[in-house]
């Protein structure tokens, strides 16, 4: 299943304001950035934004990679602290694994960023 409407980051401006922040973390598979919410942001939750480029493959096989990371964050969502807006661009080595692999490679980066223990990185 796929994350609901109100947890995604739709708006380009959202994810521009991710992006700037420079506050990125990466493995061979994901690139995630993060910030926290601008208070005109009425949730109180995390939001995620899924960026696949055209280098992970054609339109078909970015959709695949898009619906494994979203399951493998819906899996591992609990462990996300509120008020967090998450971007994660997939790196082509992503293409054609396992769910059990992004899931395991999702877990890493996020933790690497702090994300996962409730404590961001600066």
């Amino acid at each position: 299943m796929g994350t609901k409407k109100p947890f995604r980051i739709k708006k380009t401006s959202d994810f521009q304001r991710v992006f700037a922040k420079h506050k990125s973390f990466a493995n061979r598979y994901f690139v995630v950035y993060s910030d926290t919410q601008p208070k005109e942001v009425d949730v109180s939750h995390w939001r995620i934004g899924l960026s696949v480029s055209k280098k992970i493959g054609k339109a078909h096989e970015r959709v695949w990679v898009k619906r494994r990371i979203s399951e493998s964050f819906n899996n591992i969502s609990l462990f996300i602290p509120n008020n967090l807006d998450i971007v994660i661009v997939a790196r082509p080595l992503v293409k054609g694994q396992k769910q059990k692999i992004i899931q395991d490679q999702l877990m890493h980066v996020l933790d690497l960023a702090g994300i996962l223990n409730g404590k961001e990185k600066n």
